[in-house]
C-alpha cells in the first residue's frame, strides 16, 4: 500500500500544481521538513498522500494514512492510553495550531489573512495544504529591513516565497533542504510571482551546507534573518551554526517549539514514539535557548509555537 500511495501522491500533487489553486485535486502532506533527514521521525519522511473524496466528502486516502499511522504507532510500542488510543499530536485532521477553537481560528483567517493574502502565496498554500505563520514572518522581515536570509527546511517553499516577497529586489534567501523534490513542485509558483531570482536553493544535509557557508568569510555574520523548520533533534546544532552566520541584531526563528503543547504535558501522557522524540528534543532545545546569553528570546504561542531569538552577542 505504501508504494501505491507514493505513486498517487506524486501524481496528485503534480496535477494540483498544473491546474493551479482553483482547480484540480487538493493535496495533503504529513507535516514534514527535512534538514538532516536521518534524524527526522520515519513517518514524517514518508511521501505525501493525494486526497480523493468519497460520496460523503471524506478523504479515502486520508483515512488510509491515519490507519497506517495508528498501526505503525501501536506496533512500534508507543505508550497506550487505557482505552487503547495513542495521542497523536499532529494528525491530518489538525489545523496544527495551539488555538483550539476552530471558529475563532477561521475568524482570524477570514478577517486578517485571506482578504489581503498575496495571490501567489494563496496558490502555493492551497497546493501544499499548508497554513504557516507567513504573515508574521513577512511583517518581521519588513520591519527589520532584512535583505539576506537563510531557511533550513523548505518543503514546497511557502515560507521561502513569503520571504522572497518581503525582502528587496536585490535580496537573497538561501533555502536549504535534503531534497528538492517538493520544492520543485512549488517552484513554478515562485517563478510566476517574479521572485525566483532571490532564491538560492541548496540541496543536501543542512549541517554540511551551513558548515560550508561558515567556511566562506563572505557569509560569516552576513545574514539578517534565519528561519528553521527542519528535523527537530538537530535544532541545537543548527542554532550554534546559525549564530555564526546571523549578524548581531539579526533574528533567528524556530518553528514547532511547543509541538502541539506536548512540551507541557506530563511525561506519562500516551504519545506516539515519534511525538515523544520530538517533544523531548523541543524541551531540551527550549531550555538551551532560555539559558543562552547570546540571544534575547521570545516564545510565541502562534501556530505550533514559534521562538524568535535576537542575537545580542
Amino acid at each position: 500500500m505504501k508504494g501505491s500511495l507514493a505513486v498517487r501522491a506524486a501524481a496528485g500533487l503534480r496535477a494540483a500544481v498544473r491546474n493551479g489553486a482553483g482547480g484540480g485535486p487538493r493535496a495533503v502532506f504529513p507535516s514534514s521538513r527535512c534538514g538532516d533527514a536521518a534524524a527526522w521521525p520515519s513517518h514524517r519522511r514518508q511521501t505525501a498522500c493525494a486526497m480523493g473524496a468519497d460520496k460523503n466528502g471524506a478523504s479515502l486516502e486520508r483515512r488510509r494514512w491515519l490507519h497506517l499511522r495508528r498501526t505503525r504507532s501501536s506496533s512500534s510500542g508507543a505508550a497506550m492510553a487505557s482505552n487503547g488510543e495513542v495521542k497523536d499530536i499532529h494528525n491530518s485532521e489538525s489545523t496544527k495550531t495551539l488555538l483550539k477553537s476552530d471558529a475563532l481560528y477561521e475568524y482570524m483567517l477570514n478577517t486578517m489573512v485571506y482578504p489581503r493574502e498575496n495571490e501567489f502565496l494563496r496558490e502555493l498554500r492551497l497546493i501544499s495544504h499548508h497554513q504557516g505563520a507567513h504573515l508574521l514572518l513577512s511583517l518581521l522581515l519588513k520591519v527589520m529591513g532584512a535583505k539576506k536570509t537563510i531557511e533550513v527546511g523548505v518543503f514546497t517553499g511557502c515560507s521561502v516565497l513569503a520571504t522572497a516577497l518581503a525582502i528587496p529586489d536585490d535580496g537573497r534567501v538561501v533555502a536549504i533542504d535534503i531534497s528538492r523534490e517538493y520544492f520543485d513542485l512549488g517552484l513554478p509558483v515562485i517563478k510566476k510571482a517574479g521572485v525566483a531570482h532571490k532564491v538560492d536553493f541548496r540541496e543536501g544535509p543542512a549541517g554540511q551546507i551551513l558548515d560550508k557557508l561558515i567556511a566562506d568569510e563572505e557569509h560569516e555574520a552576513g545574514f539578517d534573518f534565519a528561519f528553521v523548520d527542519a528535523d527537530k533533534p538537530n535544532y541545537g546544532k543548527y542554532h550554534e551554526q546559525l549564530l555564526r552566520l546571523v549578524r548581531v541584531g539579526g533574528v533567528l526563528a524556530y518553528d514547532n517549539t511547543l509541538w502541539g503543547g506536548s512540551v507541557a504535558m506530563p511525561d506519562d501522557t500516551p504519545l506516539t514514539e515519534d511525538d515523544i522524540q520530538v517533544r523531548d528534543a523541543m524541551r531540551e532545545f527550549n531550555a538551551r535557548i532560555a539559558a543562552d546569553a547570546r540571544v534575547e528570546p521570545v516564545q510565541l504561542p502562534v501556530a505550533d509555537g514559534i521562538t524568535l531569538c535576537r542575537r545580542v552577542a
